[in-house]
């Protein structure tokens, strides 16, 4: 646990000191999973985040996703969730803030290109948890 901890510490560290573009991008979902995701989802993604006692409904352990499909990680449909824009009816409520729009901004303004690349960081990110 500790091991994990360092290595993420280190990534945001070279992130903050504006190491290489691709050191940035590389570290892009782990940063954006600890600004977006890890107050409910945890800092190891286990669904036990600071925010997660007050919620009404569990928050879901990101890190078995895979498991419980089978041993394929539904990257479409964890994409889709994140981005929250088209909502599926069969989901019911939906608990989390449609990322999507967080992602476009207050006035909109971020290309989409731009948003699908911050979920696809995030969807590659939480991928790589499933086999640590």
């Amino acid at each position: 646990m500790a091991k994990r901890h360092t290595i993420l510490a280190t990534a945001l560290t070279l992130a903050m000191l504006g190491g290489a573009a691709q050191a940035a991008d590389d570290d892009l979902g782990a940063r954006l999973y600890l600004n977006h995701c890890a107050a409910c989802h945890g800092f190891e993604a286990e669904g036990d985040g600071p925010v997660a006692a007050t919620m009404r409904a569990s928050v879901p352990n990101l890190r078995t996703l895979a498991q419980r499909a089978n041993g394929v990680f539904p990257a479409d449909n964890v994409a889709a969730y994140i981005d929250g824009r088209e909502i599926n009816a069969a989901h019911g409520d939906r608990q989390m803030p449609i990322w999507g729009d967080v992602f476009r901004g207050a006035e909109q303004g971020t290309a989409e290109r731009t948003v699908k690349r911050r979920i696809a960081a995030i969807v590659e990110f939480i991928e790589a948890l499933q086999y640590r």
